[in-house]
């Protein structure tokens, strides 16, 4: 269910899609993410990814002249962020998920569009949605499993039998009726 609400939110988000001038438009339909995304499905890729774990980071491709020709979006497990000692973003650093050997990618701080969901004050994290809301839906899941156990006990409620015999033939010979009887209501 959390699943489904942050796909609405995500695709909610996006909506229409966007508008602008010709030119960016154009440009903007060049984005293949990827391989198989569009510009749409890259920012709607961004929204989900920073509602689950707090940041989404996209690495932003240019050409020799600067032009934006991709937008890659990037896992945010792996991605380090870099501050200096005013708390300023100098750069990003991604991480091989790959192998005994760590190698590290750097990236300029202008080279990364980072989405943060819900930073306060001077945090350079944003703040997973399922944090917020787990605790409440495990109560929750914890009270159906509670409430389908207790309409089980309605339909078939739990019964105790006491019977004035020892003997083991007599005994089996009650318990198999008793369970036939439930069993075929």
């Amino acid at each position: 269910e959390l699943a489904a609400a942050i796909d609405a939110k995500a695709t909610w988000t996006i909506g229409k899609g966007f508008k602008s001038n010709d030119v960016t438009t154009t440009m903007l339909d060049q984005i293949k993410g990827w391989g198989k995304d569009t510009f749409n499905t890259i920012l709607e890729n961004a929204v989900r990814t920073y509602h689950i774990g707090g940041d989404s980071f996209i690495e932003i491709i240019r050409d020799k002249k600067g032009k934006l020709v991709n937008l890659k979006p990037l896992d945010p497990g792996i991605m380090r962020i870099v501050v200096n000692r005013k708390g300023v973003i100098i750069r990003y650093e991604q991480r091989t998920k790959i192998g005994e050997k760590t190698e590290v990618k750097k990236f300029p701080a202008d080279h990364i569009l980072h989405l943060a969901r819900n930073r306060v004050a001077d945090e350079i994290h944003g703040v997973s949605m399922i944090a917020s809301v787990e605790e409440v839906i495990k109560m929750r899941q914890e009270a159906m499993t509670d409430y389908k156990k207790l309409m089980h006990r309605n339909i078939f409620p739990v019964k105790i039998f006491h019977l004035d015999t020892d003997d083991t033939t007599k005994i089996a010979a009650f318990k198999a009726n008793a369970d036939a009887a439930h069993t075929k209501g």
